[in-house]
């Protein structure tokens, strides 16, 4: 990999792109990397093109542009510059499986995670993208409810969690445990790798970070129907944060839907309904498993406001939701909680 021995240009237009990304200006990050892109090719310096083209692909992400920002990963990860560089093609493989999580393709998620975790696992050297490739493989196993498997994943996680990783990190990676801790019912490890988490992470450093934490935090609380003053104050903090640096329309919807929640478990339904329904309509722009989610809800709040018809309508709009991002489990499971309704034997799922 040839290195130029004059890049002034480039670097200009590099550190001009990523103090547009950490501005959150994400449209003069990407033509800004899309610049620098084109300059480095130019001057003959491929990994110079590499992470400007990655830079641009965590932009479109971070915007909420998933679709764009899966086709530029898959494009590196494919790339020959990826298939010469494992730690590239982990980067890339990382980012990927991130994105097909967003659009629902979780099967796809979790082979893409797999191989990036596979790519980096043993290398001391390589620690930081192992536990990013961890945390990703992880997160799409727990949105396919595959739990056990998740919670493997989680211990071997853990154990990368030494003194060499910094707290940052270290919190991310408390944060996906604590997830899978939630869903699998380990309540009491839910909390505490939770409260590891906030404890590591810090809103003074990262806001944006702090607002997705703490809605991830509140949604995972709520799915185990926990209705405690440490679940509001997820629910209130998110909100803060997300109302301080903005947001996209997704991170807008998902908070709205971890409210919509709080109101369902509290017994507001009709305020939950009137929340529900219009975040439904926009469904489209949030991934497949958490629209899923939120039409499952809304037909659950329906039904206990005496409206089953459209209430089973919408169990069977989240059942086929779910079968589209291939969570078999989770769309069995809102079925059965249908045959419940048409039997007047179901309980809460």
């Amino acid at each position: 990999m040839r290195t130029p021995r004059n890049l002034t240009p480039y670097v200009v237009a590099e550190l001009q792109a990523r103090e547009s990304a950490r501005n959150r200006d994400y449209a003069g990050a990407k033509a800004q990397a899309a610049a620098a892109a084109a300059l480095a090719l130019e001057s003959g310096d491929q990994s110079g093109w590499w992470n400007m083209i990655y830079l641009k692909a965590e932009c479109l992400r971070d915007e909420g542009s998933i679709s764009e920002c899966l086709e530029v990963a898959r494009s590196l990860a494919e790339s020959p510059l990826s298939l010469d560089h494992p730690l590239l093609a982990a980067r890339a493989y990382t980012l990927l499986a991130v994105a097909q999580q967003g659009l629902g393709r979780l099967p796809d998620a979790v082979s893409a995670a797999a191989a990036a975790a596979n790519l980096v696992a043993g290398n001391a050297e390589y620690v930081y993208l192992h536990v990013e490739a961890q945390r990703a493989l992880i997160a799409a196993l727990a949105e396919s409810r595959r739990l056990d498997e998740a919670w493997d994943q989680c211990l071997l996680l853990e154990g990368l969690l030494t003194e060499l990783v910094n707290e940052d990190t270290a919190g991310k990676a408390y944060w996906v445990i604590g997830n899978v801790a939630f869903l699998s019912g380990r309540l009491t490890d839910g909390g505490r790798y939770h409260d590891m988490a906030a404890e590591s992470l810090s809103p003074s450093k990262d806001v944006d970070l702090w607002a997705r934490f703490n809605r991830a935090s509140a949604v995972m609380r709520l799915e185990a129907e926990l209705t405690d003053p440490a679940t509001l104050r997820c629910i209130e903090r998110a909100e803060l944060a997300t109302e301080v640096v903005g947001g996209s329309n997704r991170d807008l919807l998902e908070m709205s839907f971890a409210r919509a929640h709080w109101h369902f478990l509290t017994g507001d339904m009709a305020t939950a309904i009137n929340m529900l329904r219009p975040l439904c309509t926009e469904s489209g722009i949030l991934a497949t498993q958490t629209a899923g989610e939120a039409s499952f809800l809304l037909g659950k709040a329906l039904l206990a406001n005496g409206e089953n018809d459209e209430g089973l309508q919408r169990l069977e709009d989240a059942a086929a939701l779910f079968d589209d991002a291939a969570a078999s489990e989770r769309s069995a499971q809102v079925r059965a909680f249908a045959a419940g309704v048409n039997q007047g034997t179901t309980d809460a799922v």
